[in-house]
């Protein structure tokens, strides 16, 4: 568990409590099941990771201050390191595309390429959606100041149509990108025929598959 902790701290995750007799060193925490949990800034800035081929990028509130002129008067500069390979974010990449295809984000879907995931708390007391493009990331969350229950609402649900309805606002007029780069891991179908079954034509299998 201290390798996954690792990366996520890498990505911008802070709030890991990794001492004491209640900790995050334990196997839920790979459900989310964080002691302190995570914050949507923090969460966000993570995705931002597999969006930027692996390297993770410091948030930041404010890009620029120009005078009255235009004459930039301070500017920001992120930090930034390579945190996973690109070809390990393009796989995270293809899986979570699959999310938003036909998974549990299909509400999320804008009709470009684009990758994401829900997220659903026990006693459904958070509901989340934090999705990308190759140009923009964006997290969504829901949920009460007083930790009260949604009422069954997942992050398939309202959080991905307020993603849908913000990113299809936010990246109209900018032209469809297809994510770069490739994972470089070949998948294989593997077809076995049990004794006295007929072979599905080899087209049938592939869409079934698909």
């Amino acid at each position: 568990i201290d390798k996954p902790i690792y990366y996520a701290q890498e990505m911008g995750i802070s709030t890991f409590v990794l001492d004491g007799p209640q900790n995050d060193r334990n196997l839920a925490t790979a459900l989310g099941g964080l002691t302190k949990g995570v914050t949507p800034l923090e969460l966000t800035s993570a995705y931002g990771t597999f969006a930027n081929k692996g390297v993770h990028v410091e948030p930041v509130a404010i890009i620029k201050v120009l005078d009255r002129n235009g004459k930039v008067i301070d500017q920001a500069s992120p930090a930034k390191r390579s945190v996973i390979s690109e070809a390990s974010a393009a796989e995270l990449t293809s899986m979570l595309q699959g999310v938003i295809a036909h998974g549990t984000g299909t509400g999320a879907n804008i009709g470009r390429p684009a990758a994401g995931k829900t997220g659903t708390t026990s006693d459904y007391r958070d509901a989340w959606f934090v999705g990308y493009t190759p140009t923009l990331v964006t997290g969504v969350w829901i949920g009460c100041d007083d930790n009260a229950e949604l009422r069954g609402m997942t992050g398939g649900n309202m959080p991905a149509t307020i993603w849908k309805v913000f990113m299809g606002k936010a990246m109209s007029g900018i032209p469809a990108k297809n994510f770069d780069g490739s994972s470089g891991i070949l998948v294989v179908l593997v077809i076995r025929r049990a004794p006295g079954s007929t072979l599905l034509p080899y087209a049938t299998l592939l869409r079934a598959y698909r």
